[in-house]
């Protein structure tokens, strides 16, 4: 008789190394149904807007992450399942078909994911594992619904648990299930094509971390982060932490290795797992708050002056506002799928701020465009930037003339982008 197998359902976890969740499969000793799925709703359009959540520059990094996956998967012996669909409609199926004994997963904190996980579990049995974060709920020093409400605060109180962040092995073998496969179809065909700016997958992702540690980079971090372009101003690792093929804490770790040389590297090694630590907070930001992070009024109780003008916004995502740094910086995006943390800065004061559009619809376009789009960080920062999230300077501006001379003085950004159409 064939053993029981478990499914284990690939979500923003695209990885064999340090996969927290794929190793508690794994420890069941049962055969592994590993599945993939991607979600029709990516490609329904948000309410009131004439766009969907996924585009061209993120589409293609994740078919590219996925084959990826499915080549180490089938290294290791076994052979990924992808499918386009419902995911509870097609886990549920699938769960009847091949009489699983469970379905693992990494644990999710958003509204939507977090219905996924409630429609499987009260019908089946659902194994969720954190994975995305440096530090568990179970390792942190307060329960959720006591988060600090400030990032400030959050940093102080886990960064001292640095010291312990570990990673598991990778994974090498993974047993395949040997029931009947015709009971099993997969439904979805990847299309391959050109990559973009970044090349999807857990081995690029990990060829990245190596390049980036290994230039020196990192030990600059302090005084290249504010940078609007180049090829080590910043790490470039989001994309991969994103949909989960690189693991924060396997970053954490190599950051944690060299020795730096200097006091100026040690502030940048600091600075740059500061940025690793922000994931962490939003997430927890949402596990405390849940919907109301996307509500237009945010975490605030007064009442937001922002309104949905359709022109005004249509005039800041094409980037013909006539102003030359936003206007650059979102033709770089539509163009690239990628925006500095600087830009994006801007770029999200000035939609809120000055032209006084619905934040909501700028979090939707770099849903829409972001190689890197993650839900926590996405709107965490939206919500922040707009004044309806944790910044304690909630009437935060920026002066976009000066802002310009000190991180584009010579020009060359706005020349790069502001005359594409």
């Amino acid at each position: 008789m064939t053993q029981q197998p478990v499914i284990y359902w690939f979500r923003n976890d695209l990885r064999l190394h340090d996969n927290p969740s794929l190793q508690k499969a794994l420890s069941t000793g049962r055969p592994i149904v590993p599945v993939f799925i991607f979600d029709d709703k990516w490609w329904t359009n948000f309410p009131d807007l004439d766009f969907p959540r996924i585009a061209a520059h993120r589409l293609t990094f994740l078919y590219e992450t996925v084959l990826n996956l499915s080549e180490q998967i089938q290294n290791a012996g076994n052979h990924l399942l992808i499918f386009k669909g419902d995911p509870v409609v097609i886990l549920k199926e699938l769960y009847v078909r091949c009489d699983a004994q469970a379905i693992y997963a990494q644990e999710e904190y958003a509204a939507e994911e977090l219905s996924e996980q409630s429609m499987l579990s009260e019908q089946l049995h659902l194994q969720l594992t954190p994975g995305s974060m440096l530090f568990t709920p179970d390792q942190v020093p307060f329960t959720v619904d006591k988060s600090p409400f400030y990032y400030t605060a959050f940093k102080n109180k886990v960064e001292p648990l640095g010291v312990y962040v570990s990673t598991s092995p990778t994974i090498t073998h993974m047993p395949r299930y040997q029931g009947d496969q015709t009971a099993i179809p997969e439904v979805y065909s990847i299309p391959t094509g050109p990559s973009g700016l970044f090349k999807g997958g857990e081995t690029a992702g990990l060829e990245r971390m190596e390049t980036y540690i290994n230039s020196g980079a990192p030990w600059r971090y302090s005084e290249t982060r504010n940078q609007l372009e180049g090829a080590h101003f910043s790490s470039h690792l989001a994309p991969w932490l994103a949909n989960g093929s690189l693991s924060v804490r396997k970053i954490w770790q190599h950051l944690s290795a060299p020795s730096q040389p200097d006091e100026e590297a040690q502030i940048s090694i600091k600075t740059l797992k500061e940025q690793l630590i922000w994931r962490d907070y939003f997430r927890y930001l949402i596990m405390r708050y849940g919907e109301k992070l996307f509500w237009l009024k945010g975490l605030r109780t007064s009442e937001p002056t922002m309104y949905n003008d359709y022109d005004a916004f249509n005039m800041w995502r094409e980037g013909s506002t006539g102003q030359p740094l936003v206007d650059a910086l979102m033709r770089e995006l539509k163009a690239t799928g990628f925006m500095s943390n600087r830009g994006r800065m801007l770029v999200s004061f000035y939609l809120s701020k000055e032209l006084k559009v619905n934040w909501q619809w700028g979090a939707a376009w770099f849903e829409y465009l972001l190689v890197d789009y993650d839900v926590y960080s996405n709107y965490g920062n939206w919500a922040y930037q707009s004044g309806r999230g944790t910044d304690s300077r909630v009437n935060r501006r920026f002066n976009l003339k000066k802002q310009a001379e000190k991180f584009d003085p010579t020009g060359s950004f706005v020349k790069k982008y502001g005359s594409q159409k």
